[in-house]
Parts: structure tokens; sequence; C-alpha cells
């Protein structure tokens, strides 16, 4: 693993007690985090790589925060990425996600860049209390959601909370994307996933959200490439250069 990042908050991002924070962007073909390591299948970003089959350059249990927007949808082989997050995250780290919602039409089901479909159930298949297991797959990948947010269309979100849900499951166009926060469950220990805990992933979330940068506004982040090692320790090198720079 590349040498660790300063001990400090970034972007509001808390830090657990005892950890070095390391944080990976996932999908940052147009925009990159600061202070993030940002990958995409773009040579823009810092590591370049095809997250439906190549292995993410990071050792196990190393990551304490995925971030990835509308993304997923994009990656042929969702499961190989979603594998690689969940193996390079440690124990409770979290992976925050924004996606575009199942039943959106116009910008999402008719879109032939959009591979999958995703709901506020679609992570339950990876709960071991929820639903994994249910498809008779063979996997170790292990998720608690932690919270769901949504972005209404119209007036629906001004419905009562009984009728947003009716109108979810039996309605189309009435959600455009959705929020969600997952902790990455690897082994038998309890999790965080309580009041608190979504009050701090949601925050989070929103705060790198409104963090990202254009490459066209700024300079790009080094390039590197998935498999060349030398490259990617010293594109992570000047990320924390940087990062040490904004926070001194």
């Amino acid at each position: 693993m590349p040498a660790s990042a300063p001990r400090r908050e970034r972007h509001g991002y808390p830090l657990r007690s005892g950890a070095v924070s390391v944080g990976l962007n996932i999908g940052a073909g147009h925009t990159y985090i600061p202070g993030f390591v940002n990958v995409d299948i773009s040579e823009r970003a810092e590591v370049t790589l095809d997250l439906s089959k190549d292995r993410l350059p990071f050792d196990d249990n190393s990551v304490d925060t995925v971030v990835s927007i509308h993304t997923l949808e994009h990656v042929p082989d969702y499961l190989h990425a979603l594998g690689e997050i969940h193996r390079v995250l440690r124990h409770d780290g979290a992976l925050l996600l924004k996606l575009p919602y199942v039943t959106l039409t116009e910008a999402h089901m008719i879109n032939p860049y959009h591979l999958h479909n995703f709901s506020e159930r679609s992570f339950d298949f990876f709960d071991p209390e929820r639903l994994k297991g249910s498809a008779g797959e063979e996997s170790r990948v292990a998720f608690r959601k932690v919270f769901v947010r949504y972005t209404y269309l119209g007036s629906f979100g001004m419905l009562p909370g009984p009728l947003r849900v009716w109108a979810r499951r039996h309605l189309f166009n009435v959600v455009r994307q959705f929020d969600v926060g997952l902790v990455a469950i690897k082994d038998d220990r309890p999790v965080d996933a309580g009041r608190e805990r979504s009050h701090e992933l949601q925050s989070t979330l929103r705060k790198l959200a409104s963090s990202r940068v254009p490459y066209e506004d700024s300079p790009a982040p080094h390039v590197a490439s998935s498999r060349d090692h030398g490259m990617i320790v010293r594109g992570w090198d000047r990320v924390q250069r940087r990062t040490r720079m904004r926070e001194s």
C-alpha cells in the first residue's frame, strides 16, 4: 500500500479513533475529489483501470471510505467492482453511492450507457441479515445499509411519508436519484449502522459530492496505470503533498 496520508480531517470527513484516513473516489472521469485517490477508466484519473475486470491496486482492509457518484450503473460487471471495493475497505468502512433510481424512465431506463438498475432494495442482497444467500450465490461480499435518501421529482417529495412509499413502489418517474450509505462487513464483529452513523455518512456524502473539481477548471491529477506500481506510489505521494499544502 502506498504511504499513508496525514491524519487530519478532509472535507469534514471524520477520522475514526486510531485510524489513518484513506479514501477512494470511484468514477473520476470528469471530476476529482482533492485529498482522495481518484480512480476511473479515463486516463485523466490518478489510477486508471477497468472497474469491470481489474483489481484495485490497494491492500486488503486498507481503505476507510469509498465514494462513487453515478458510476456503478455504467460498469458491465458491477459485482466485480463491488467485490474489489469490499476487499479494500476496512471492516465497518463506508461505501457512499449516488445512483439513478430504477423507475426513472426518460433519463435512466432508455439510456444505452446505463447497464444496471438500482433501488433501495438492491443492496439487501449483500446483507447477511436480509437477502444475502437468497439467490444461491457464493460470495464473501457483505454490506449493511445505513441510510437511503431520495431525490423526488416534482411535488412527490411533498407527499406524506406513506404516500411517498406507495408512489415509489407503484409509479414511474417519482424519484430521480437516490443516495445510499453502506458499511462493509468483514467478520463477525458488529458494525455501526445506527442513527448517528446515518447522519455522519449523509453529511460526508454531501460534502464529498460538493467538493468535486472539474478537470478543465483545475490541473488534472497525476495519471497512472494500474499496472505500474511505481507510478501509483508517485501519484499517491503527490496527492499527499497537495493535501498537506491545503491543510497547512
